[in-house]
């Protein structure tokens, strides 16, 4: 009886020294959370000239899928050799509304082609790409980037000035301004 005393006692004492190591690890894991937690900032509206959240391809996006993008966008005006409306201006790296439309227009084509070729080509999805992706996003980036750019080379826009708050609704659906913060 002694011994089975003994053997439970052991058996008792590695328990408690298992969810002793479980619980240093479980604080360890909170003072980890706890130190993330304090680094992060409140996510309300942006400030003026602050990234809204989720952040825009140009703001995320590395060197690399920046010129994996040039090379595409280059790519592209070999392979279809746009003209008019459809030709993207070599500045356009400078005008970001440009580069979040032609980033959107790589991922598209990136999907559709992969899934032509995981389908053996027997789908529409490379089809469906060309009438509904390609020339309608090459007007709307080249809409973001002055004719200036076309005709005599790469000129900056002057920049808009900040929504007029005061015009904003209250509550749902009474007009009257509301405090700018």
């Amino acid at each position: 009886m002694e011994a089975q005393l003994e053997e439970l006692a052991e058996m008792v004492m590695t328990l408690t020294g298992k969810q002793e190591q479980r619980m240093e690890g479980l604080e360890q894991a909170l003072a980890a959370l706890r130190d993330g937690i304090g680094g992060l900032t409140p996510r309300g509206a942006p400030s003026l000239g602050e990234e809204p959240c989720p952040r825009p391809w140009t703001a995320r996006a590395t060197s690399l899928q920046w010129s994996e993008l040039a090379d595409w966008v280059d790519w592209l005006h070999t392979h279809y050799e746009p003209q008019g409306e459809y030709r993207i201006p070599s500045c356009w790296p400078y005008h970001p509304g440009a580069a979040e439309e032609l980033a959107g227009l790589r991922a598209s084509w990136k999907a559709a082609m992969l899934a032509a070729e995981q389908s053996d080509d027997s789908g529409d999805q490379a089809l469906y790409w060309h009438d509904r992706c390609l020339w309608d996003t090459l007007v709307r980036a080249n809409r973001v980037i002055p004719n200036t750019c076309r005709n005599t080379g790469h000129a900056s826009l002057r920049k808009l000035p900040p929504t007029d708050r005061s015009g904003l609704p209250r509550t749902n659906g009474q007009s009257g301004a509301v405090s700018a913060t």
